[in-house]
């Protein structure tokens, strides 16, 4: 409930709705930069509350894009119902910049991002869908925010807390004690899971040394970003979907469990075993 009644205050941030503190804010830690892509994490607990929990927004958020300046590309719900990564995930992982807002992108004459290595057949295929498919924002206004689980589309701290507790009990978490692995294993996903690794960002609630960055990113350093959004951990996954196919695309640890998941009970059901052994 605590998380949910923070995400009011992220609601807030994200309509612009606050007077003197909203403007020390702006000024001080996102200094132009929409709330969502901004990775400062430094500074007084609230703002570091924020911060930590701001990404749970995405749960029922939707972008309505006018000029761009304020939605993420790969990241922010904008493209129909689907997220532009999963939509083309070959072009979203070998992009260099992941947190690239679609006014940054977007060109009189099309899309321009940096990639990170030459098309292959496949991603030629993605891109000439991409530039068929995704608009270019046509308005000056600002981009506008909505909440898709509310039919007022306004914030609604029950809807998020009953949307979080929808995404703690997902049905493979109480199986992952069960699993045929070793113990070591089971307790490193679920620190995973919470975010318990003794990571930079644990280790500084506890008075530990460091600064709670990433050396690389210079972003919180968090088991998620640890795994699947920092550079290093990009590169190696970008071999690892040009090796077992893209599918394995994954945003974090709850995307790449329900995306296994799905394949091993495609695979059973196709071989007529039951989906519950």
């Amino acid at each position: 409930m605590n998380v949910a009644l923070m995400l009011c205050w992220v609601w807030r941030i994200l309509l612009g709705d606050g007077g003197l503190w909203l403007q020390l804010i702006e000024a001080k830690y996102m200094q132009g930069k929409p709330l969502l892509a901004c990775s400062h994490s430094a500074g007084f607990q609230f703002w570091k509350s924020i911060q930590d929990i701001k990404d749970d927004i995405r749960l029922g958020l939707r972008f309505s894009v006018g000029n761009g300046s304020r939605t993420q590309f790969w990241l922010d719900p904008w493209l129909a119902r689907e997220l532009v990564r999963l939509r083309f995930p070959r072009l979203s992982a070998i992009c260099d910049d992941q947190a690239v807002l679609v006014s940054a992108a977007a060109l009189e004459d099309g899309w321009n991002f940096a990639f990170r290595r030459s098309f292959g057949p496949a991603e030629v295929q993605e891109w000439d869908v991409l530039k068929e498919v995704v608009p270019l924002p046509g308005s000056s206004v600002n981009d506008n925010v909505s909440w898709s689980l509310s039919p007022s589309g306004e914030f609604s701290v029950t809807l998020a807390y009953q949307a979080l507790c929808q995404v703690l009990v997902l049905p493979w978490l109480s199986p992952v004690w069960k699993a045929p692995m070793p113990l070591k294993i089971k307790i490193f996903v679920w620190q995973l899971l919470r975010d318990r690794l003794p990571l930079g960002t644990e280790v500084l609630k506890r008075h530990g040394p460091g600064n709670n960055t990433c050396p690389v990113c210079h972003v919180p350093e968090i088991g998620t970003h640890i795994l699947f959004s920092c550079v290093a951990a990009q590169a190696l996954w970008c071999f690892v979907r040009e090796a077992l196919g893209p599918e394995l695309e994954a945003h974090d640890l709850v995307d790449f469990l329900q995306v296994r998941a799905t394949q091993v009970g495609r695979k059973r059901d196709c071989s007529g075993w039951s989906l519950q052994q």
